[in-house]
């Protein structure tokens, strides 16, 4: 085959040239992006400009581009991959749509809107029947379907979500949407840092290592196994050894925090616990010395702070000492189920949350949990077992009372519950004199509990509309105008909820400073549960709404019905504050309930959320009064550290949006000063020296002469200019 003419012609070049290098082709560079990701921008990578780009596409994360206002644009040039795996999801979708549906039919008395509350007459905890509770793990979340999150929503969940090793413990914490430390970490992250951190940058600058509490660390409890280990047998207990000194503890517990968890019978307690002081072998089981350490550990830990502590000890040093106590007997006992297991599982749940170590707090519930499944008292015993009614209702009290405090502790830090669905759950719920005199249930005396045994039922249908809040808007990929429905909805449920509340104990929509004095006539036990159902009805709703502030765009926000939301929001995170900084000034046994601290962080956050976003300047100042409220609040629990370095970052948020404000106000009023001159001529420069010395100024349209004055540098009426000699005079006057 001849070689074609062109092929010659390039042969007899290079056998001309045989000394000469042949230099590759250089590769194109891509030329520069018009518009970049902001992924691509805050990386310095050279972006594509598809949606979603090469780069966030390998990985895996939200590609998004903002216009030079801030708003997010919606970019519509896609690549065919990404129209490819759009037509497969379509395809996906519709073949699950079209298939039959497998559901049981709803038997009667069944709910099928698990964001509403339990019937006030019904004893008896009501399941609910939907697709999610098939599923086991899933619980209600009222009628709205769960899908498996689509990868736009994981994107934008994960980037609201922490996960970081601690590095005071070594391990890995995550905290998801719904926490407070992940809306401390996006209040504490500069606007302009980017928005995906290195590895190596998370965990340097670690909120999850800053708000750790050192002094109440898993370190403690090396010394405890290490002293178990040399010595399994512990000594026998006597008189001394069970610190009958501190049973002022004790009465410290059931005066306050037990009226908020009133799992206990005090009287059948206190008795046990003068056997066990005595030495009688009845108490000496291991399971309630675990349990008695457990309760003097909150109660020291709670009580008010004496002048002279017990044989030079603080309140706080007592706590720990008690908590080490009950846990050396949980490590000597292994694997014990039975019902004081659970309570001590409880209470040492209770202590890690009033101790700012949230982690621990959610693994010791989780704990008492399994312990409570594997014994079975989330289940009505059958009626033909002769129990003891007291251990009965204990059992009553002790599941639905951990009901609530783990759905509470898991949505608090944005973790799954490990309660499964309330079709496991059968146990009745404690008898009261309302569901007595309903006659929804045999008249049966032995089994009512004391009224303040009521809050556990209306806990338990708040806690339900907690899930419902976490599946139906923080798990769910929603549009903006379908958070809002639905968190209207929510709010719906949640206040048929306050409405069946009884009026004693029912939480406060609006708060007020000036209050009837016919209050203080009430029970202790109403005014302790009254204040806290009232601070966690205002922080659900602030989680209700504050999706909307979170996730909306200045152009969201200006609409009418997005604005209300979050008015909502805002009002319940300012009454939050106002609430504790009034009770913490007038009553002594609030200013030791230190996990108010995270009802104050999160409140401040989200105002401080609301002025990075634009707040106007009478919006900054006012909403500024709060802040430094807060700030005070956390101050004054310097012996809590995390409290200390909360309000350090609060202060720190808080002086940059004040900055901010401030320079907004001067440049204004340079503007302002400008204004009238720019209206008629445009702006004026003299830097490319044309300006037309002999050009008539239309004075009359300046309808203030002081601003032209000041516009071109000359003095004002009423200011001070030096004269020849030096001497300051007031110009006008």
């Amino acid at each position: 085959m001849n070689p074609s003419p062109v092929q010659s012609r390039n042969q007899s070049r290079i056998m001309d040239r045989p000394n000469e290098i042949q230099k590759p082709r250089q590769k194109t560079r891509r030329p520069r992006a018009v518009l970049a990701c902001e992924l691509c921008r805050t990386k310095k990578n050279k972006c594509d400009e598809a949606n979603p780009c090469s780069y966030c596409r390998q990985r895996n994360v939200e590609c998004t581009y903002r216009g030079s206002n801030g708003s997010i644009l919606n970019k519509r040039r896609f690549t065919p991959e990404y129209v490819r795996q759009l037509e497969e999801q379509v395809k996906t979708l519709r073949s699950s749509s079209d298939a039959p549906s497998v559901l049981p039919a709803p038997t009667p008395g069944t709910v099928l809107t698990p964001g509403a509350f339990s019937d006030p007459a019904s004893p008896k905890a009501t399941p609910s029947v939907d697709a999610s509770s098939l599923h086991g793990s899933i619980g209600q979340n009222r009628d709205w379907g769960y899908q498996v999150p689509s990868p736009s929503c994981s994107s934008k969940q994960s980037a609201q979500e922490i996960s970081s090793v601690n590095m005071h413990t070594r391990s890995v914490e995550f905290y998801g949407s719904s926490s407070s430390v992940a809306l401390l970490s996006r209040v504490q992250r500069n606007e302009d840092r980017e928005m995906f951190l290195p590895a190596k940058e998370q965990e340097s600058g670690s909120i999850v290592s800053n708000l750790h509490n050192p002094r109440f660390s898993p370190s403690m409890m090396d010394g405890i196994q290490q002293s178990i280990n040399a010595n399994p047998t512990p000594p026998t207990p006597g008189v001394s050894r069970h610190y009958h000194k501190c049973s002022v503890f004790l009465h410290s517990f059931f005066s306050s925090n037990h009226y908020i968890h009133p799992i206990l019978e005090k009287h059948r307690l206190l008795q046990k616990c003068e056997q066990l002081w005595s030495g009688t072998d009845a108490s000496r089981s291991s399971s309630f010395i675990a349990l008695y350490y457990s309760i003097l550990s909150l109660g020291a830990l709670i009580s008010v702070r004496e002048e002279e502590p017990i044989d030079g000890i603080t309140n706080r040093q007592w706590s720990r000492k008690f908590f080490d106590e009950s846990l050396s007997h949980c490590y000597r006992m292994g694997m014990v189920t039975d019902l004081e297991m659970v309570q001590c599982y409880f209470f040492l749940a209770k202590i890690c949350h009033n101790e700012l170590n949230p982690h621990w707090a959610y693994m010791y519930v989780g704990q008492a949990v399994r312990t409570a499944l594997a014994i079975g008292i989330n289940r009505e015993p059958p009626a033909h077992l002769q129990r003891d009614v007291e251990s009965v209702k204990a059992e009553s009290r002790t599941w639905w009372g951990l009901y609530s405090l783990e759905m509470e502790m898991s949505f608090a830090m944005g973790r799954p519950d490990t309660l499964g669905s309330d079709l496991y759950h059968d146990r009745r719920l404690p008898v009261t004199y309302e569901s007595m005199e309903s006659g929804t249930v045999p008249y049966q005396p032995e089994l009512l509990e004391p009224p303040h045994c009521a809050i556990i039922k209306y806990m338990v249908d708040f806690s339900r509309i907690t899930r419902a809040l976490c599946l139906g808007i923080y798990l769910s990929d929603l549009s903006l105008p379908e958070l809002l429905a639905r968190a209207n909805q929510l709010e719906q449920d949640l206040n048929r909820w306050v409405d069946s509340v009884p009026e004693a104990i029912r939480p406060s929509r609006i708060f007020s400073r000036k209050t009837s004095l016919k209050s203080v006539k009430d029970a202790q036990y109403a005014k302790r549960q009254r204040l806290v159902m009232t601070i966690r009805y205002h922080n659900l709703r602030i989680m209700m709404f504050g999706s909307l502030l979170i996730n909306s765009s200045p152009g969201d926000r200006a609409s009418v019905s997005c604005s209300e939301g979050i008015q909502k929001c805002l009002d319940s995170a300012k009454q939050t504050i106002d609430i504790i900084y009034h009770v913490y000034q007038h009553h002594d046994f609030f200013r030791t309930w230190f996990y108010n601290i995270t009802y104050i962080s999160f409140a401040t956050s989200i105002i401080l959320v609301y002025l990075g976003q634009g707040a106007s300047d009478s919006e900054v100042q006012s909403l500024s009064g709060f802040i430094e409220m807060a700030v005070e609040i956390l101050d004054t629990m310097d012996e809590c550290v995390v409290a200390t370095k909360g309000a350090a970052i609060i202060q720190h948020a808080l002086a940059q949006a004040q900055d901010k404000s401030a320079s907004r106000i001067n440049d204004g009023a340079r503007r302002d000063g400008a204004l009238p001159f720019n209206h008629q001529w445009g702006p004026l420069t003299l830097i490319d020296e044309v300006f037309d010395a002999n050009l008539m100024f239309d004075t009359g349209a300046w309808d203030d002469m002081e601003a032209l004055l000041r516009f071109l540098g000359g003095p004002v009426s009423g200011e001070l200019m030096e004269d020849e000699n030096g001497e300051a005079q007031l110009v006008g006057q």
